[in-house]
C-alpha cells in the first residue's frame, strides 16, 4: 500500500484564486456584450477567461484527493453531495425564476429534474445553463473516487493513477477507449490527474513517481488547451495558442510549488467568503446573469447594465453561500466527518 499524507492546515490561498477563476469565466461570457455594446477591444484578455474551468479541475483533483483520505466511501459521498447539490439546486431555481420573469421559454419538468440531478447528459437532455457541463465532469470524477474508496483502492494510487493517465494518453491519440467519456472526462483528465499528483507532491515533494505523473499530465494538458481553444475563441491565431499554453503551464506551476507558496500567504476570513461565493457565482453568472444583462441593457446604458448585473450576481452569490450553503454545511458536517 502506498500511504498518502493528509493536508492538515487549510490552504488559504486557494479560496481567493477560486473566486478569481470564477470571475474570469464570468467576464469571458460577458465579453461579447462588452465588445458589442461598449465598443472596446481593450479587454481581449478575457477571451482566455474560460481557462478558469481548467484551473477548477486542477483544484478539484487536489482537493478531492485530500478529501478522500481517512473517510469511508459513504462519508465521502455525503460530503461531496453536500458541497455540490444544495447550492446548485438553489441556483437552478433562481435561474428558472429569472427566465420565467423575463418570459424566456422554460425547459420541461423532466429536463429540469434531470438537470437537477446533474445526469441529463446521459439522457441526451440539454443543459438549462451551458456552464452545467462542468458539474457533470466533476460528478463523474467524484463517482470514480467513491468507487476507489469503496473497494479499498484509493491508497494504491500508483496503480490506478498510472492506468488513468495511460488511458487518457491513448484516448488523446486514438479516441479509444471510446466509452471513456461515460465515466470520466477524456478532455480534462489531465487536469484532474495534475491536481491529484500535485496533492501527492504537496505531501511528499521528493516523490519521483508523483513528479513524473505531474509533468506528463502537464504536457498533455498544455497540448489539449492549445487545441480546445478553437471551441472557445473566434479567429484563433498562433499567438492565442501560445497564450493558453503558457497560462496552462502557469496553473500547473502554481500547484507544483503550492506548499512553498502557501507558507507566505496570510489567510483571512474575507478570503473564506470569497472562496464560498465562487461556486454560486459560477452557477449564476451564465444563463441567469446574461438574461438579466440583456434585459437591463434595454433599460439602462451599457456600462450601467453591466455594472448592475455584476453586482446582482455577486450579491445573490453571497446570499446563497452565507444564508443557505454555509449554515446547512455547518449543521450536518460534524455528522459525516
Amino acid at each position: 500500500m502506498n500511504k498518502i499524507g493528509i493536508v492538515e492546515a487549510r490552504i488559504g490561498i486557494l479560496d481567493p484564486l477560486r473566486f478569481v477563476a470564477a470571475l474570469l469565466v464570468m467576464f469571458y461570457h460577458y465579453l461579447p456584450f462588452i465588445q458589442k455594446k461598449i465598443g472596446t477591444n481593450n479587454v481581449n484578455f478575457f477571451e482566455y477567461g474560460y481557462l478558469g474551468v481548467n484551473f477548477f479541475f486542477l483544484l478539484s483533483g487536489f482537493v478531492i484527493m485530500a478529501s478522500a483520505q481517512n473517510r469511508s466511501a459513504i462519508k465521502f459521498a455525503l460530503l461531496r453531495a453536500l458541497r455540490l447539490y444544495p447550492a446548485f439546486i438553489v441556483c437552478l431555481l433562481i435561474t428558472l425564476f429569472i427566465l420565467h420573469v423575463l418570459d424566456f421559454p422554460l425547459a420541461s419538468t423532466t429536463a429540469i429534474f434531470l438537470n437537477g440531478l446533474i445526469i441529463n447528459d446521459y439522457f441526451g437532455v440539454p443543459n438549462i445553463d451551458g456552464v452545467y457541463w462542468t458539474l457533470q465532469a466533476e460528478l463523474k470524477f467524484y463517482a470514480c473516487i467513491f468507487l476507489l474508496i469503496l473497494f479499498g483502492q484509493i491508497h494504491h494510487y500508483k496503480l490506478w493513477l498510472s492506468a488513468w493517465l495511460l488511458m487518457a494518453v491513448a484516448h488523446h491519440f486514438t479516441k479509444q477507449p471510446f466509452f471513456m467519456g461515460w465515466f470520466i472526462s477524456p478532455s480534462y483528465s489531465f487536469c484532474f490527474i495534475g491536481g491529484i499528483s500535485a496533492y501527492l507532491i504537496f505531501n511528499n515533494p521528493k516523490s519521483w513517481y508523483a513528479i513524473s505523473i505531474f509533468i506528463t499530465a502537464m504536457v498533455f494538458a498544455i497540448i489539449k488547451s492549445c487545441g480546445q481553444i478553437d471551441g472557445f475563441v473566434r479567429a484563433v491565431e498562433l499567438w492565442d495558442r501560445v497564450v493558453v499554453g503558457v497560462l496552462t503551464f502557469l496553473f500547473f506551476l502554481f500547484f507544483f510549488f503550492l506548499h512553498n507558496i502557501n507558507r507566505y500567504f496570510k489567510y483571512t476570513k474575507l478570503m473564506a467568503v470569497f472562496g464560498g461565493m465562487s461556486y454560486p457565482l459560477y452557477l449564476l453568472h451564465g444563463k441567469a446573469g446574461t438574461s438579466v444583462l440583456g434585459f437591463l441593457s434595454g433599460v439602462l446604458g451599457a456600462l450601467e447594465s453591466l455594472f448592475v448585473t455584476i453586482i446582482l450576481v455577486l450579491a445573490t452569490s453571497f446570499f446563497v453561500h452565507y444564508a443557505i450553503e454555509k449554515p446547512l454545511f455547518r449543521a450536518v458536517r460534524h455528522k459525516v466527518n
